[in-house]
């Protein structure tokens, strides 16, 4: 399995799924992040960019206040 979004090959315990995704972020904005909105039911994106997503939306987040 390729990530999505860095296209390294991963492992199956390395990746989530879109709907995995969903289904343990109950963050909306991270939720609403393009990237993700990008991806596609069978797209898998490794945990390392998940995490770099995340600090992404958290700053994006903290500059608007």
């Amino acid at each position: 399995m390729n990530c999505f979004v860095c296209g390294k090959k991963k492992k199956d315990y390395e990746v989530w799924t879109n709907k995995m995704v969903i289904g343990a972020t109950y963050n909306s904005e991270f939720q609403n992040n393009e990237i993700i909105r990008d991806l596609g039911d069978r797209s898998v994106i490794c945990h390392v960019c998940i995490k770099a997503i995340e600090k992404q939306v958290e700053k994006e987040g903290k500059s608007h206040i």
